[in-house]
C-alpha cells in the first residue's frame, strides 16, 4: 500500500502502555494505518477543520485516541461506543488524556510511579505525556463515549452528534469478535446513518472475509493492507 497522509515515522509517544493505558484482550491499531486512513477521509471530505470523528467499535479508545494526539488542530470532537462496558470505561480513560487536566494528572501518575519504583518505563512515559501535552490545544479534544450496540436499529437514534468522519476498526480475529444482536455486521453502514451529516465519510478496516454494503452508499475506494482490508464510502447523492 502507498502511503500518502502519514510518513513512516516513529509513533513511540503513542505506544499502548505508555501513556495511553492498555489492557489484556484490547486490541490495538496500526498508528501509521490510523492517520493514513483519516488522511484519505479529510481528502475525500474536503474540509479539516472543526471535525467530529466517530468510531461505533471504540474497544479500547487507542485509535481515536491516536488520532487526537495526532490531528489536534483539525479535530474539535472525538465520539466512542462499544458494546462492552468494560471497553467503554477504557475508552473513557484514554480520551480524557485529550484534555490537559487528564494528561496532567496521568503525568502525575506516573513521575508518582517512576519515584516508587525508579523504572525507566515510567521516566519514559512520564516524559512522552509532557511531550503530548505540549501539542494539546488550551481546551482539548470535547468527548462523548457511550455503550451501544451499534448492529441494533436504532442504537443510534438522538445521541446528540453528527460526524464528519467516521473511523471503524470492526471485531475480526483472536482478541475481538461481534457480540449481542443477531443482525448481519454487513448492516453497519445503514446503522450509522443517524449520526452523519449529507457529505460524511466512513472508513471500515476489517478482514478480507467481512463485506459491508448498502445501496444507501458508495464505495469510494478499497485496498488491503496486509491481513486487514479498508474501504471508504460515503452517502449515495
Amino acid at each position: 500500500m502507498q502511503y500518502r497522509h502519514c510518513e513512516n515515522g516513529r509513533f513511540d509517544d503513542l505506544a499502548c502502555g505508555k501513556v495511553l493505558i492498555g489492557r489484556a484482550g484490547s486490541a490495538n491499531f496500526p498508528v501509521r494505518l490510523a492517520q493514513e486512513l483519516f488522511g484519505r477521509c479529510l481528502e475525500r471530505l474536503g474540509r479539516s477543520n472543526g471535525l467530529c470523528v466517530y468510531d461505533p467499535c471504540c474497544g479500547g479508545g487507542y485509535m481515536l485516541a491516536a488520532l487526537g494526539f495526532l490531528n489536534p488542530e483539525k479535530i474539535a470532537a472525538l465520539a466512542a461506543s462499544d458494546i462492552s462496558p468494560k471497553a467503554v470505561a477504557l475508552a473513557r480513560d484514554n480520551l480524557a488524556l485529550l484534555t490537559r487536566d487528564g494528561l496532567e494528572k496521568r503525568i502525575a501518575r506516573l513521575e508518582e510511579l517512576c519515584a516508587l519504583y525508579g523504572k525507566e518505563s515510567h521516566k519514559e512515559a512520564a516524559a512522552a505525556a509532557k511531550r503530548l501535552l505540549g501539542g494539546l490545544g488550551a481546551d482539548g479534544i470535547a468527548r462523548r463515549v457511550f455503550q451501544a450496540d451499534v448492529l441494533k436499529p436504532g442504537a443510534l437514534d438522538g445521541q446528540g452528534f453528527r460526524a464528519d468522519v467516521v473511523v471503524a476498526d470492526v471485531p475480526y480475529g483472536s482478541l475481538a469478535s461481534w457480540q449481542g444482536g443477531r443482525e448481519s455486521a454487513g448492516s453497519l453502514l445503514d446503522r450509522l446513518i443517524p449520526v452523519l451529516k449529507e457529505d460524511s465519510v466512513v472508513a471500515i478496516c476489517a478482514n478480507k472475509a467481512q463485506k459491508f454494503a448498502s445501496p444507501r452508499f458508495v464505495r469510494l475506494e478499497k485496498q488491503a493492507v496486509g491481513k486487514r482490508a479498508f474501504a471508504i464510502y460515503a452517502l449515495a447523492k
